[in-house]
């Protein structure tokens, strides 16, 4: 269906005037892309006919004749590749340029097929509309120099009996017209040229007048010439479809791009007209319109890019959120794991306490006792050293440095393992030679490091075996070598033997392989280096640890605050809050027995109403109870306490150096992780009567 615009009447019954308006075709068959391209094309001096089909556009073309035409390549009846080429077969309409648009570019297919079938120019949507009116205008250009031949030719037909007066309007036509005009006969002589023709040859008209035809334009550049039957009378100048893009040489040796077409003169010379159009400016243009596409497209792709790194940005941010989400699910749990494996850990201890402590109990039974607290001591040492190595993987490990002589924690870590040495009747031998055993370091930590390399070396020594320990300095450092003759290690597991989990060949019962990955986190914090060696399986082991020296004097060690009296100097209110049965029952059995007045509860609500009713002096209470938390506990009991001073001590499975500080906030004098050997408490509680009496 065609819009009113398109309805026009019969061109036969209608007498053409100069100055008539232009008509331009528009086909799509989207109504918003045919308003899209009126508001670009639309002006004075020509007329838009648009259709929306290729059976209007076929119907409008019988109607009128056109300037140009503007074709969609995607028409939803018949393509505009087959109706260009429907157009281009019939002999009236195939001299009409075609201007395909298209909105689906796919290399340089589409434009190899629009230029097949005659198109005059290939266009991708949005189209820039300076360079659509631009390429439009040059073709109503055209068609109004062409409709002014045809109107010429015309007038020849009538005037042919008056050849004089007739070459006189040619001539006058000719050099009127905008483009460069040669006219030759059929030998090539040229017998008429215009001034545009000098001024695109550089030369004047007598040289033009005087060469061949090939002498300017070479033949090749030549298109050919229409039959006779395309003429429509004598005197037409019947103008053919075919036009031909050339780099035309000129006098001083430059080189324009011109369009170059050929029209016979129907005369009885059989003359033909050269049509020679510079193009300069509108390659210029087409370049400046392929530069800008590209920059385009370059920006295209830069916002492509973009917008896959900021996703890729955003799935990364994810992903952390997610491993940061998972790693604080797996320290709960650890630390949930620990408190459910330390708390039934601290009956055993009390209960072993319990039992030392009758004066007739036999030897072969105190014995048994030993052994059962050594392995729930090794079992919070296993429970410690997962925590340790979520704190290290979470870079959440906290040193308190100090100045420390590392040969006084050696010994200690030494007489630890003691009782395993004794056990395995190892043979020890050490050697502390160091002169410099200063070290700006954590203790406990320290100690932990040699704890856990003395420990790993009675672990795989055979019985019988020997075990040395020495010391030296080396360039200001401080070397700490600890050899066993146990199983040795493989080449191959030197390296790996510091990694979490890995193990040397051993028994099923040695453990989770995460001492020494905690040794080597723990030496370098102290800015030290640690190394194994081994001659191989078999032939035992060495491991060294080197830690950079103090100039400094040898610290005095402080008075064991923990040698004090082993009963409390002054009887002591305590208020013990355990919801965990067994601990609660056998840690009021000891305290009861070394003359505490000791009195229970199981749960924060029970635990302060005992409060009220009774004056405490020491508050001894879990942490996690099952109505509240023993630090909230704490803090209300003293400050119902109405001015009296309430000390406290905090007992929890949870024992990280967060869960430390914050009992020490809370105001508590101390915070024992379970299982708590008896004595600990014992001599804490005794230290704070002591203090008390003061």
């Amino acid at each position: 269906m065609t819009s009113p615009s398109s309805s026009v009447s019969d061109p036969r019954n209608r007498v053409e005037v100069k100055g008539e308006p232009v008509s331009i075709l528009l086909v799509d068959d989207d109504a918003n892309n045919l308003l899209a391209l009126e508001s670009i094309l639309e002006g004075p001096g020509h007329r838009l006919v648009k259709v929306q089909t290729a059976d209007d556009a076929l119907l409008a073309l019988m109607n009128e004749d056109y300037a140009a035409i503007v074709l969609d390549v995607q028409m939803p009846d018949l393509s505009g590749i087959e109706l260009a080429k429907l157009i281009k077969q019939r002999r009236k309409t195939q001299h009409i340029p075609l201007i395909f648009l298209t909105a689906h570019y796919r290399d340089n297919e589409h434009a190899v097929l629009g230029y097949d079938v005659g198109a005059v120019d290939y266009l991708t949507k949005p189209v820039h509309p300076a360079v659509l009116r631009s390429k439009v205008s040059v073709f109503i250009d055209l068609f109004r120099k062409t409709r002014a031949l045809a109107e010429i030719n015309r007038s020849l037909e009538a005037e042919v009996v008056e050849r004089k007066t007739a070459e006189s309007h040619l001539r006058v036509v000719i050099e009127s017209a905008p483009s460069a005009i040669l006219v030759f006969t059929r030998e090539g002589t040229i017998v008429l040229v215009n001034s545009g023709a000098e001024q695109l040859f550089g030369l004047n008209r007598e040289t033009l007048l005087a060469k061949h035809i090939h002498d300017l334009v070479p033949a090749d550049a030549l298109p050919m010439t229409s039959p006779p039957e395309m003429a429509a009378g004598p005197g037409h100048l019947g103008f053919v479809a075919e036009v031909h893009r050339y780099n035309l040489s000129r006098k001083d040796g430059s080189e324009i791009p011109v369009e170059i077409s050929c029209s016979p003169i129907q005369s009885v010379e059989g003359n033909t007209l050269v049509s020679i159009v510079d193009i300069t400016e509108r390659q210029q243009a087409e370049a400046a319109l392929r530069n800008a596409n590209a920059v385009l497209e370059a920006k295209n792709v830069a916002l492509q890019r973009q917008a896959e790194e900021r996703l890729r940005r955003i799935r990364a941010e994810a992903a952390q959120a997610e491993a940061e989400a998972a790693n604080a699910a797996k320290d709960r749990f650890l630390a949930m794991l620990s408190h459910e494996l330390r708390t039934p850990l601290s009956p055993v201890l009390h209960s072993v306490s319990l039992i030392d402590e009758y004066p007739d109990c036999p030897p072969a039974i105190r014995e048994s006792l030993q052994v059962i607290r050594r392995n729930v001591q090794l079992e919070a040492r296993l429970i410690d050293d997962l925590l340790d190595l979520a704190r290290i993987r979470n870079s959440k490990v906290q040193l308190q440095f100090q100045l420390v002589d590392a040969h006084e924690l050696l010994r200690r870590a030494v007489e630890i393992c003691q009782p395993q040495i004794e056990a395995r009747h190892i043979h020890l031998e050490t050697s502390l030679s160091a002169k410099q055993t200063v070290l700006s370091a954590d203790p406990a930590r320290l100690q932990q490091i040699f704890w856990n390399l003395i420990s790993n070396a009675v672990k795989f020594t055979p019985q019988h075996g020997v075990i040395k320990i020495r010391t030296s300095n080396q360039d200001g450092n401080l070397c700490v070598e600890v050899t066993d003759t146990g199983a040795g290690i493989e080449p191959g597991k030197l390296v790996s033997i510091f990694d979490a989990f890995e193990q040397a060949p051993q028994r099923s019962s040695a453990g989770l392989g995460l001492g020494l990955a905690i040794c080597k986190a723990m030496t370098e914090f102290h800015h030290g280096k640690i190394s194994a060696h081994s001659e191989g399986p078999g032939h035992g082991a060495t491991f060294t640890v080197v830690l950079p020296v103090v100039d400094a004097p040898i610290p005095h060690a402080e008075a064991d605050k923990n040698a004090v009296a082993r009963f409390p100097a002054v009887p002591l209110r305590l208020l013990v809050v355990e919801d965990h049965i067994d601990t609660a029952n056998t840690l009021l059995r000891l305290l009861s027995r070394y003359g505490y007045k000791v009195q229970a509860a199981d749960s924060v609500a029970r635990a302060l109403e005992a409060s009220r009713q009774n004056a405490f002096d020491v508050i001894v209470t879990d942490i996690g109870l099952p109505d509240g938390n023993g630090v909230e506990l704490f803090q209300q009991i003293r400050q119902e306490s109405e001015g009296r001073s309430v000390r406290g001590i905090a007992l929890s499975g949870f024992g990280t150096e967060e869960d430390v500080a914050r009992s020490r906030a809370a105001g508590f004098d101390d915070h024992l992780t379970k299982p708590v050997d008896f004595s600990v408490l014992q001599r804490r509680l005794v230290q704070i009567g002591q203090e008390a009496s003061r």
